[in-house]
């Protein structure tokens, strides 16, 4: 026969515990998904300056490089524009919209914080004049566009310097979300060195002036 204390035992139940997001976590995966995206924008844009060509290499499918690489421009921009917004509901510490607009004066991180603000605008500036190269020109739209690689550092460094607890805690580069961000610079300044060192020596990327000089 059971006693009162077994019957109660066997009625516990533990308590369900659910997980809540809160404002700042949308903001630190809206950030982490624009970094990503950004990160996979540079590297086809890389893929597609070394004239790649997917249907003769790898993957060997007919793949739209330009498509898919302006594509994720604009997707990375609306997530860097979606990123700071949902600082707006945190209660502690309060963002307005001038902090999230030009966080110079932020109440956390306004030198980090501004950092991001720029890359952001660098970014917007980017895909317009991408937008507009034809009327621009392709040689000045050129070399507008090497502001890529300042935008990705920009970001990396945001990403990596950020407290995305906003508790003014250390910043501890061994997080797994800093990782991640540290990773895609490295895969970035790695693929960077490649592409230029690859062009240097390949011959459709020499002056023609110098085939010429060769030949005679």
């Amino acid at each position: 026969m059971c006693d009162r204390s077994d019957r109660a035992s066997n009625d516990y139940a533990p308590p369900i515990v659910t997980a809540t997001m809160e404002p700042k976590d949308f903001t630190t995966y809206l950030g982490l998904a624009a970094i990503y995206l950004l990160s996979l924008n540079v590297l086809l844009g890389l893929l597609m300056s070394a004239r790649y060509n997917p249907w003769k290499r790898w993957p060997h499918r007919r793949i739209n490089l330009l498509k898919l690489h302006n594509w994720t421009a604009y997707v990375a921009l609306g997530l860097a524009v979606l990123h700071p917004i949902p600082l707006l509901l945190v209660d502690e510490p309060k963002f307005g919209v001038v902090d999230i607009v030009w966080p110079i004066s932020s109440p956390q991180q306004p030198v980090v914080n501004t950092i991001g603000a720029i890359a952001l605008y660098l970014l917007a500036f980017t895909v317009i004049t991408s937008i507009y190269r034809a009327d621009i020109g392709r040689e000045r739209w050129k070399t507008l566009h090497y502001l890529t690689y300042l935008i990705a550092t920009l970001f990396v460094i945001h990403g990596a310097l950020t407290d995305q607890h906003l508790k003014n805690s250390p910043i501890d580069l061994l997080d797994a979300e800093k990782v991640g961000i540290l990773a895609c610079g490295l895969v970035i300044l790695a693929a960077t060195i490649a592409r230029f060192r690859w062009t240097a020596r390949h011959p459709k990327f020499q002056p023609k002036t110098a085939s010429v000089r060769l030949a005679e």
